[in-house]
């Protein structure tokens, strides 16, 4: 099962919409178990929905919290919800805290009945989530590299037309960012990366843009206009767009839509990878997380 999934122009994250669905199939779970063990159907619906919509926003404070560094400079962003950012536990805890104080009026032995509708319904949803996990990691093509792989040599060209190879980067943690100049996201996220870049630096980290299948003038020309100092690699220009190897290279990471970033460690093994535009707490999470392997 692929990481993401186009709907018209926009990318959804395979993981996230497994999530949304399993959850929403929890809900209509809890009222049907209910209404069978002659609860009130009604009661244990709005009791699920509530918790997980403020298990949802539990989980985005709970990871706003732990990764305040990354907010601290523009906290409204941790309102955007459709980036990247949730910590589970903090939801679960949440999500479950508000079920046990919205039934605590019940008799004892009915709050527990209520309890167990609610428990199998989020049960089966886990199982579900699970399952479409499970079904990520499965490989239809062994030659598309996976987290845990070792990311072979390649060869390219940076902006001033000089060959550059990934084994130049060796002993260094590198943020690998596919893009392109048409790519919104793409676009939005770059001065982003750049910041991080001269942060990260001197401890080891390298943020590598590799231009999807465009010419060397057009991507020399945005990333002066755009002021971005980070390592940008494009493919020869002569070679011409119907032989670009950003896009053999790019099929051998498994990209099925742009950005995508994948986090490879010192050792040059794929740790993590994430298809979306990326905020800066998620991006430096991931980067401690390298730096601390």
């Amino acid at each position: 099962m692929p990481d993401a999934f186009s709907v018209g122009p926009v990318l959804i994250p395979t993981l996230r919409a497994g999530i949304i669905v399993s959850l929403l199939f929890a809900i209509w779970v809890a009222a049907r178990i209910s209404g069978y063990m002659n609860l009130e159907s009604g009661l244990a619906r709005r009791v699920a929905e509530t918790s997980v919509w403020l298990g949802l926003i539990g989980a985005r404070l709970g990871f706003v919290v732990t990764n305040w560094s990354g907010f601290r400079d523009t906290p409204w962003t941790a309102l955007y919800f459709w980036q990247p950012g949730y910590l589970p536990l903090a939801g679960l805890l949440v999500g479950a805290g508000y079920a046990f104080w919205r039934l605590r009026h019940q008799e004892p032995r009915q709050r527990l009945r209520y309890v167990r509708a609610l428990g199998t319904s989020f049960a089966l949803a886990a199982l579900l989530i699970g399952v479409v996990v499970a079904a990520m990691q499965i490989r239809f093509d062994p030659a598309v590299l996976r987290p845990g792989d070792p990311v072979p040599n390649f060869t390219l060209q940076t902006l001033d037309g000089k060959p550059v190879t990934f084994s130049s980067l060796q002993g260094q943690a590198v943020v690998l960012n596919f893009w392109a100049t048409w790519c919104p996201p793409c676009r939005r996220e770059m001065p982003l990366l750049d910041t991080v870049q001269k942060e990260y630096n001197t401890r080891g980290v390298t943020i590598v843009g590799i231009d999807l299948g465009e010419p060397m003038d057009l991507v020399r020309a945005y990333a002066q206009a755009v002021g971005i100092t980070y390592p940008i690699w494009v493919d020869a220009p002569t070679r011409g767009p119907e032989f670009n190897r950003t896009h053999e290279l790019y099929d051998r990471f498994g990209g099925v839509g742009l950005p995508t970033t994948f986090f490879i460690d010192a050792n040059g093994i794929i740790r993590d990878r994430y298809i979306g535009e990326l905020n800066r707490a998620f991006l430096q999470n991931r980067i401690e997380a390298m730096l601390t392997r």
